[in-house]
């Protein structure tokens, strides 16, 4: 009989390990050893190393999804909700190395393209965002929707790259902060400029 605790269990401690030392250097084996987590218990949860992958990778979908829905729901307008996605949610991919993203693409195509998928979710939330500061007077009324809306998306893939954050010795929650920032004041009419500025000042984001 399946348990939740081991189910989640299993996954915490793959995370650990496919974070620090990517896919292909972990097998079943060294989970096992590792984890002191029995092979039959992993097994009975997780059918191979493929379902394991899929699930880890889904579990960072969708604690991702579920803060931005909740931006979503809360936000006064739309420049509340992009300042409201600064915070947590990049910082749970803080732990991942490169590695882990590189085998990803390579060796485990399903788990992947569910990341991919994902992020074509993304792409429609921040078209959404565009059009609604459109109609609220607060981003320029001639923006290219789907252009911007790819530049943004590239700005927030780019903050979860762990060689990045190391060079610059900032957080991921610094680069988001600072690539949110150019990118509101690059769209902001003046309305929203001031509306971005009051949003600043009270979350403590200007620059000193």
């Amino acid at each position: 009989m399946k348990s939740q605790k081991a189910y989640d269990l299993i996954k915490e401690k793959s995370k650990e390990l496919f974070f620090s030392y990517g896919l292909r250097s972990i097998s079943m084996d060294d989970l096992t050893n590792l984890s002191g987590i029995p092979k039959r218990i992993i097994y009975r949860h997780f059918e191979d190393k493929n379902a394991l992958v899929r699930a880890v990778v889904k579990d960072l979908i969708e604690s991702h999804e579920r803060f931005f829905n909740t931006c979503k729901a809360s936000a006064k307008d739309a420049i509340d909700e992009v300042i409201k996605q600064n915070s947590e949610p990049f910082e749970i991919w803080t732990p991942i190395r490169p590695r882990f993203f590189f085998d990803l693409e390579n060796f485990f195509p399903g788990p992947w393209n569910d990341l991919e998928h994902y992020k074509l979710k993304m792409l429609e939330g921040i078209v959404r965002n565009l059009k609604w500061g459109r109609e609220e007077g607060l981003y320029s009324a001639h923006l290219n929707e789907v252009f911007i809306a790819e530049v943004r998306l590239h700005q927030l893939v780019n903050c979860l790259q762990p060689q990045l954050v190391e060079t610059k010795k900032w957080s991921i929650h610094k680069f988001v902060v600072e690539f949110t920032r150019l990118y509101l004041h690059s769209i902001a009419t003046e309305k929203g400029e001031k509306l971005l500025n009051s949003y600043l000042e009270s979350n403590g984001l200007h620059h000193r």
